[in-house]
């Protein structure tokens, strides 16, 4: 009878061991799902974000296509310097250049 009780208790020892490996599995999977739902909630916000930006960007260049195509409306384009006309530019790129990298993140 003794050899039958080590074998009960062998088997109940790895019956024991493999329970605790399925609360340790089911323990990460619960953990993989928050990490998961956590990550696809800042999907969905950066991709939201990102739509906004292209809306800029396209209100934006239209825009500045308006402002090519009409000039400074008749205005003498004297009444900015060419210095400060420059400050301009720059600006315009650097921001352009900034939504243009929001977009492509």
């Amino acid at each position: 009878m003794s050899d039958s009780s080590e074998k009960y208790d062998s088997f109940m020892e790895e019956l024991n061991d493999l329970e605790k490996q399925v609360y340790v599995l089911a323990q990460n999977v619960e953990d993989i799902k928050s990490e998961n739902q956590d990550l696809q909630e800042e999907v969905n916000q950066i991709s939201k974000e990102r739509e906004v930006l292209k809306l800029e960007l396209e209100e934006t260049q239209a825009q500045l296509k308006n402002f090519k195509s009409d000039g400074l409306n008749g205005l003498d384009s004297n009444l900015i310097d060419s210095e400060e006309r420059e400050k301009l530019k720059n600006k315009i790129g650097d921001l352009i250049s900034k939504i243009d990298y929001h977009l492509r993140s």
